[in-house]
């Protein structure tokens, strides 16, 4: 390991730095941080997993689950586009999606009462508006940070599953 020079101190980069040439070390070695981790198996074969760790929601998740959120997002903007919607409605759908969006993905938890609006206005306009915002909370990811918030939030979706699957 070496040390930081003084000029190295006084720089506006924060936390520590240390530089490692050589680490030897026998069983299983983790290195995490806020951000990542990286999982080592120093016995036998070598298999080395990195998997990249994000708060979304508030809720700490894989890139990969993100993606399928996203995807779902994705639907419901498709279904938007796609529906027999006037104008007005198609543009207010929009902005109710765009914020919900925002919501779901901010890295802090979200506002109870800014995605149970917006969501309740999303499943109220069509039908197929409804199917895809039941897909979209039915996501894992989505669901935990719906549970994650607590309260409204967790009333919100068990009236939509109940609504939805009593159809």
């Amino acid at each position: 390991m070496t040390q930081q020079s003084d000029n190295e101190k006084d720089s506006n980069s924060p936390g520590m730095r240390i530089d490692i040439g050589h680490l030897s070390a026998t069983g299983n070695v983790v290195i995490s941080g806020r951000d990542g981790s990286v999982y080592v198996n120093t016995g036998g074969n070598v298999d080395q997993q990195s998997q990249q760790v994000i708060t979304v929601g508030g809720i700490e998740t894989t890139q990969q689950e993100l993606d399928k959120l996203m995807a779902k997002i994705r639907s419901v903007d498709d279904a938007i586009v796609g529906s027999d919607l006037d104008d007005d409605s198609k543009e207010a759908a929009e902005l109710d999606l765009k914020i919900l969006e925002e919501q779901l993905t901010a890295s802090k938890k979200p506002n109870a009462k800014v995605v149970v609006k917006t969501a309740r206005a999303l499943y109220r306009l069509s039908p197929v508006l409804a199917s895809a915002i039941f897909a979209l909370f039915g996501e894992p990811l989505a669901a935990q940070i719906m549970a994650g918030v607590g309260g409204l939030a967790i009333q919100f979706l068990e009236a939509l599953m109940k609504r939805h699957t009593s159809k």
